[in-house]
């Protein structure tokens, strides 16, 4: 092998070693076609009613002073969205371990693994007999996820809505850095005391079928960082260290062969 070819497979190998191929930073770049035809979504998705969930319920009527008693007063069976419930007046029944909350007029009731249009109903038919056309609203106080890894914003975020997709996880993250992978990021989900574990390609059009698609409550998202390091233009002095490294490597070559 030639001094030239020795230069070129060290200019092969650094460049190799510090960026990634173009590819790499597309996502649903790979499976089959979307189709041109709007698809079926999975509009049946719920979130479920867990251990240590916090259920906002308020229960409303013509005459106020009726429902009144069937609402929340501060006290040690809920639980407050914040730390000054002056601040964050939403205060919420925390789910013991159990399944169960202790609604006020009503006593215990069995929540757990109901959606939240079944607690409505739930609570609905057991105020009947109590208050006529009660309106009763139910909603979670404690939907979040974590994220965690390569993204521009990492933290837990809180929403308010019951559906949210890994995108728009990743989204409020601020997006995918530069040196995360796309293609494995992981999803950690606990449920009926179970620790269960999912990944999720980005390059993979199929992702919208993957029961980690939708989130749930308490789940952690992992972003992996990826070994190739990305040279970008928007760093010139990351650049430059890759081109020391090359002159380098390249005097020194020359100096061993010369002698």
């Amino acid at each position: 092998m030639n001094i030239r070819s020795l230069f070129l497979l060290i200019i092969l190998a650094t460049a190799a070693s510090s960026c990634v191929r173009y590819r790499d930073l597309l996502v649903f770049n790979e499976g089959p076609e979307f189709p041109d035809t709007p698809e079926q979504i999975q509009a049946d998705f719920q979130l479920r009613v867990q251990p240590d969930d916090i259920l906002y319920i308020s229960v409303h009527t013509i005459e106020e002073a009726l429902s009144k008693p069937y609402n929340l007063v501060i006290g040690t069976n809920i639980t407050s969205l914040g730390n000054n419930v002056s601040q964050n007046p939403l205060v919420g029944y925390l789910v013991d371990p159990d399944g169960y909350i202790d609604f006020p007029g009503l006593g215990p009731l069995q929540v757990g693994g109901l959606t939240i249009g079944q607690v409505k109903q739930l609570v609905l038919e057991r105020l009947q007999p109590y208050l006529k056309d009660p309106v009763v609203r139910v909603r979670f106080l404690n939907f979040r996820v974590s994220v965690l890894g390569e993204v521009n914003n990492p933290g837990v975020q809180n929403f308010t809505q019951q559906r949210v997709t890994i995108l728009e996880a990743l989204s409020q993250a601020g997006g995918v850095t530069e040196l995360g992978r796309l293609d494995n990021i992981l999803v950690i989900r606990e449920h009926n005391g179970m620790r269960m574990y999912g990944r999720i390609n980005l390059h993979d059009r199929n992702l919208f079928d993957s029961p980690y698609f939708y989130l749930k409550q308490n789940d952690i998202i992992y972003v992996q960082p990826a070994k190739a390091k990305i040279v970008t233009v928007a760093d010139p002095s990351q650049r430059i260290g890759t081109w020391v490294s090359l002159i380098s490597s390249l005097i020194s070559l020359t100096l061993i062969l010369t002698r």
